[in-house]
């Protein structure tokens, strides 16, 4: 496979559901090669990602909206305009702080794609986080993606 031009227009892409927020696919691993992926993420107050790491570096642009990421010890509250990189192995966890948040989610490889497809094909809408939290801690381990601690906690 090699890389191809890829063109994705406003309001489409493959939208995958990420547990508490939806994932809309504007490059995919197999426009690139799986060297890189970019999503456009859209999530509510509340919205949450738990202490997570994973194997490649990701970056995040804020659209609209407010969210506090933390990596590491270091948190950082991020509206309009503002960027964050995550480098490999960070430990780092999101929540968007606003009503509603979008922001662009860049990552360097395609293990991003593949975690998000998997929770999107295996873990049911509104379901309560502590019955889903086993699930989700099965789909991230085995998409090399490791939580510091439960998804509930």
């Amino acid at each position: 496979m090699s890389q191809q031009i890829h063109h994705s227009l406003a309001g489409e892409g493959r939208e995958l559901f990420t547990v508490d927020s939806t994932a809309t696919v504007k490059v995919g691993a197999e426009h690139t090669n799986g060297e890189y992926e970019l999503f456009e993420i859209d999530g509510e107050r509340g919205s949450f990602v738990p202490p997570h790491r994973h194997p490649w570096p990701e970056s995040y642009y804020m659209l609209h909206g407010r969210m506090s990421v933390q990596v590491g010890s270091k948190r950082y509250e991020m509206g309009p305009g503002e960027s964050i990189t995550v480098p490999t192995g960070a430990v780092h966890t999101i929540e968007v702080r606003s009503k509603a948040a979008k922001f662009l989610a860049f990552s360097l490889t395609d293990g991003t794609g593949k975690l998000f497809a998997d929770l999107d094909a295996n873990v049911p809408p509104g379901g309560a986080m502590e019955e889903l939290a086993p699930l989700i801690t099965e789909i991230a381990e085995r998409n090399r993606t490791s939580f510091i601690g439960r998804p509930a906690e």
